[in-house]
């Protein structure tokens, strides 16, 4: 018998010696739920999600259809800076089922099925984006330049952390709702939190008019939903019994391939997100240093228009438009002066005025 510590092969306890990262630890010890759900509940959830493959194409014709209908009101809406009519285009928008059955397909090791969805949510891309190009064309070019965007196309150029947030939250939100029918009067709530098709209807305009740049923006916003809600749903749907008892072991292993593919990409996300937001809060902080500065250059000087922004190399751009009533201007020269000292930066100021003459008479 030969003694394998002499022969120089120490037995070890890989489970003592493996040493994994924070990540690989949360997936190593996620576990699916002892509760189960029945098999009537499960066929219910697969039947909200996956479509009868002998019914396919008039699933997919109203699919397009709803998508084509959704993106042609969150493009009047963006374009009319009007709130409700994008909260009725998020309502109509049919991409967070294809979404939600990719988490799905994954956890029930169904390839076939994750394929399927995986090209349906593609398809609904391209589909919304060349559906916002299409209707600026058509109707909005005259409407929506790259000089003049709405606020809410701009609002969904320069996605943050905290649409991260929210993100995660609709996609916690939608899995839990889909596996508690009880829960089902509050899907309108899910679909109105989370934003879909309204960003891709963003990067159609956008490219349409030839802001590119502004287009990658609100294609991240979209991308970071995306990734988002696949994260979430997989979670909330392992820990809701989703996973039948007899592939339990190959769909927990598909899961954590799931949830660590799912969390390198919001990672990847996370990090342009992090800039992005840190940028907004020294920008915002910047803007008010700017308003402090104007009161004391000013005291009869009002604020119609603030564009405030710290650039690369030290150097930072404002653009002002104020309303006066004082009759001698003030040298913008010395507002510039002032806030650089401040932020210890060159600044390039761009101050337009606007004189407000007041006068009353009486008669006789």
């Amino acid at each position: 018998m030969v003694d394998k510590n002499r022969a120089g092969v120490v037995a070890q306890d890989p489970e003592k010696h493996v040493r994994l990262t924070p990540l690989g630890q949360m997936l190593g010890n996620l576990r699916p739920s002892e509760r189960l759900m029945s098999e009537s509940e499960r066929s219910r959830v697969a039947d909200e999600l996956f479509w009868d493959p002998t019914n396919l194409w008039p699933d997919l014709w109203r699919f397009f259809v709803l998508i084509i209908l959704s993106t042609l009101l969150a493009a009047f809406g963006l374009a009319a800076d009007s709130v409700a009519v994008i909260i009725g285009a998020m309502l109509v928008a049919p991409l967070m089922t294809p979404i939600l059955a990719a988490a799905a397909s994954m956890l029930l090791a169904d390839v076939r099925k994750l394929l399927t969805s995986i090209a349906i949510i593609a398809a609904g891309t391209i589909t919304a984006i060349l559906t916002g190009m299409g209707v600026t064309w058509i109707a909005l070019d005259r409407v929506t330049t790259v000089y003049s965007l709405p606020s809410e196309i701009l609002g969904r150029t320069q996605p943050t952390l905290l649409d991260l947030g929210v993100a995660i939250a609709a996609g916690l939100a939608g899995g839990y709702v889909l596996t508690h029918p009880r829960a089902s009067s509050s899907l309108p709530g899910v679909a109105i939190a989370v934003a879909l098709v309204p960003p891709l209807t963003a990067v159609g305009i956008l490219f349409q008019i030839g802001a590119a740049s502004d287009a990658w923006g609100a294609f991240l916003l979209f991308f970071t939903n995306l990734i988002a809600i696949v994260l979430s749903a997989i979670v909330v749907m392992l820990m809701s019994g989703f996973v039948p008892p007899e592939i339990r072991a190959q769909g927990l292993r598909h899961a954590r391939i799931g949830l660590f593919v799912s969390a390198l990409l919001l990672i990847a996300v996370a990090v342009p997100l992090t800039i992005h937001t840190v940028g907004v809060v020294q920008d915002q902080r910047f803007a008010q240093v700017v308003t402090t500065e104007v009161a004391t250059w000013d005291p009869n000087a009002t604020i119609d228009q603030l564009t405030a922004d710290l650039q690369s190399g030290g150097l930072a751009e404002v653009e002002l438009i104020v309303s006066t009533t004082s009759v001698e201007l003030q040298p913008s020269w010395k507002l510039a002066d002032a806030i650089s000292a401040e932020v210890d930066r060159v600044v390039n100021l761009d101050v337009r005025y606007r004189l407000e003459v007041a006068d009353e008479a009486t008669s006789g």
